[in-house]
This record gives C-alpha cells, sequence and structure tokens, in this order.
C-alpha cells in the first residue's frame, strides 16, 4: 500500500431532525448533532470519520469535541499515516495519546482514518480490521429495537418477526408489571423462534428488578441489559432469577478488573463513541473472547456513516452477536445518499468505504 499522506482535513457539523424524540437518560432529543471528518489522501483517496457525543449520555459536550478537532486538523494536516495502525494493536493510542481525545473525538479520527486506509486499498473496512485475524463475515446481524406500549411492541414485533429478523431488542423501564406485560406480549408473537434481549437502563432497585426478572420467567429472553441502579448487586439478581446480565452504561465507569469476574455478566455492550474509539473497543473484545464474554457492538445514535463503520467492527466478533444498529429509522434524513439498509436482520457490509459522491453534503456546513 505504501505511504498514506493526509493531504487535506475538513470538518462539517450536522443536525439531522429526528421522527420523534428519543430519550436519553431522562434528557428528551429531537435531533442529533455531530461532526465528520473528511481526510483527502494524496492520492484523492476519501476517509470520512464521525463525531457525535450524545447528550445525556457521553462525557463531553459537542463544543469540546468542536474544539479538538480543530486541533486535530492543525496537527495532522500534511502527516503522514503512521503504519499499522489497521492492526488496533496500541499504535493508534500511541498517535494520539499526547493529545489526550475525547472518547467521541477519539473514535472519529481513528474511524476516518481506518476509511482512508481501507479506501486506499478498495476494500470493505473490515477486511483492514481482520487483516491479521481470522473471525469475520462481509454481514452483520441486527437485532431490530422495540419500544412503546405492550400492543405496540407486539405489532413491531409481528412486523420484525416477518422482515426475518432473529433478535429483537425490548426497552423496559418504570413500573415493573407493565415492563412484565410487555415481555408476555412480545414473547406471545415470537413464541421461541427468535431471541429477546431487554434493556432496562439501570431503572431499578434490587428488589424490583427481582420481582422483573421472576415475573417473566427467563421465557425466551436471553439476556438484559443493566437492569439495576447499582451494578454490583448484579450477582445477588443473577442468582434469584438466572437471567444475563449485560453491561453498557456500567463499562464507562468500570475497569475491566472490576467486571471480568462478576457472576452473572455474560455480556458486554461496547458503544465505541463512548467508550473512546474503535482500537479501544476492538482490544476489549479480545478481553471479552478470553474469558468467554460475548462483546455486542452498539450505537449511539450515530448517523449512516458511524453505523457502517460499527457494522464492520461488528462483523468481526467471534460469536455472531446481533449489534445494535438498528437505529437509523429514528432519522428524517442520513447523510449518506443511499440509505444503509438491513434486510432480514443483516446489514452487508462487502462495499468498500463511503466516497465524497456518496456523502449528502446539503446536510453539512463547513466549519474548519
Amino acid at each position: 500500500m505504501g505511504v498514506v499522506k493526509i493531504a487535506s482535513f475538513r470538518v462539517y457539523k450536522y443536525a439531522l431532525p429526528l421522527k420523534r424524540p428519543i430519550e436519553v437518560h431522562g434528557l428528551k432529543l429531537n435531533k442529533r448533532e455531530g461532526l465528520i471528518i473528511h481526510l483527502k489522501s494524496d492520492r484523492d483517496v476519501d476517509g470520512f470519520g464521525e463525531v457525535a457525543p450524545l447528550d445525556g449520555w457521553s462525557e463531553e459536550s459537542l463544543n469540546e469535541a468542536q474544539a479538538q478537532a480543530h486541533e486535530l486538523k492543525a496537527s495532522l494536516t500534511g502527516c503522514d499515516v503512521l503504519p499499522g495502525v489497521e492492526k488496533l494493536d496500541g499504535k493508534m493510542r500511541s498517535w494520539f495519546e499526547a493529545m489526550n481525545l475525547r472518547p467521541s473525538v477519539q473514535f472519529g479520527i481513528e474511524m476516518a482514518v481506518l476509511n482512508l486506509i481501507a479506501g486506499t486499498k478498495n476494500t470493505p473496512l473490515f477486511q483492514s480490521i481482520i487483516h491479521a485475524h481470522s473471525v469475520h463475515r462481509d454481514y452483520t446481524r441486527v437485532h431490530a429495537l422495540l419500544d412503546g406500549t405492550s400492543a405496540e411492541v407486539a405489532r413491531q414485533a409481528k412486523k420484525f418477526k416477518e422482515d426475518g429478523f432473529m433478535d429483537m431488542k425490548l426497552k423496559v423501564r418504570g413500573s415493573v408489571d407493565e415492563s412484565a406485560d410487555k415481555v408476555r406480549a412480545v414473547n406471545e408473537v415470537l413464541r421461541g423462534e427468535v431471541l429477546l434481549h431487554l434493556d432496562a437502563n439501570q431503572a431499578w432497585e434490587l428488589e424490583d428488578a427481582v420481582r422483573f426478572g421472576r415475573e417473566i420467567e427467563c421465557s425466551t429472553v436471553a439476556y438484559i441489559e443493566e437492569p439495576l441502579k447499582h451494578v454490583f448487586q448484579t450477582p445477588e439478581f443473577y442468582q434469584e432469577t438466572l437471567i444475563p446480565v449485560a453491561l453498557d452504561e456500567s463499562l464507562m465507569k468500570l475497569s475491566f478488573e472490576e467486571f471480568k469476574s462478576m457472576d452473572g455478566v455474560d455480556v458486554l455492550v461496547l458503544k465505541p463513541t463512548a467508550l473512546g474509539g474503535l482500537e479501544k473497543t476492538w482490544q476489549l473484545m479480545q478481553q471479552a473472547r478470553a474469558l468467554g464474554l460475548a462483546a455486542v457492538i452498539s450505537s449511539s445514535f450515530e448517523s449512516g456513516l458511524g453505523i457502517l463503520t460499527l457494522a464492520n467492527l461488528a462483523s468481526c466478533t467471534v460469536r455472531d452477536q446481533a449489534a445494535g444498529l438498528d437505529t437509523l429509522k429514528w432519522f428524517e434524513q442520513d447523510l449518506l445518499e443511499e440509505n444503509v439498509l438491513i434486510r432480514h436482520g443483516k446489514i452487508n457490509i462487502r462495499q468498500a468505504p463511503p466516497r465524497e459522491q456518496d456523502i449528502d453534503f446539503n446536510l453539512l456546513k463547513e466549519i474548519l
């Protein structure tokens, strides 16, 4: 491939309206805002990255991210890409370590660089990632996202089942009885033919979480994300319900040592935008594999650009886990000229990374 030089570095801002508000830890969002990094090499190859801290979830603001994007532009324009960074073995961290990048910025610049490398090779991104690794697929399974009343989620489940989804994720929160009713309504539709994941977003005290678990009787539930307000009570929850637990929000606060041997934890839900990049996420995937834990790649409501990158990363998980990437249906518009399609519960990732002509620049405002 030879040396890849970053000839130009542009930054754009977007604000994409949502079809209906999304609620993130009590904060309602009507639009999704973020930045797009556009690298161009001296060979006229594009590399796009997305910097999109999620209000209510990410530790940094969009303004902070923009300030760091400005520093990156000044630092990287005219520089060569560090050889071997696509192996995700620590070179990315070393390259940017002195800049102390915020998580979403680290994700965005890593995404842009990896897409630039894959574009130079004219190969799908996952083929660059797995160059030194054996596990990969040219598709990513996605779990359909269910949300609403019992009647609404039952209707959604019926449609998704007919569309070929083999995994679904149901949001449960608030009233234990109401949440249990939703699970039963969905299970009546799925009849054990589709795996059901639950997401409680740290909604309950231990007593309520256990009552919920006993009411649903583990029926076709693969795991539940973050059922507890206090994550260290996970072993007690598991002992009482036998429902495997997935960690999501807690991964931003706990070290790997704190949860690696926690009884009941079976799944790690990894959001690269929030965790601090693709390389860090990749390394968590390898640590999870060594412990026999499943790794599920999940979106932070990125645009289609970010979703494609996450789908490529998800295709490299050891277990063929359904990823949490069914979020574009909330967007009125997307930055890609051709929408990311989910067919029969899968995203096809055989194509090379997006190029300049694949982007709707009418939705972007150049700021740097």
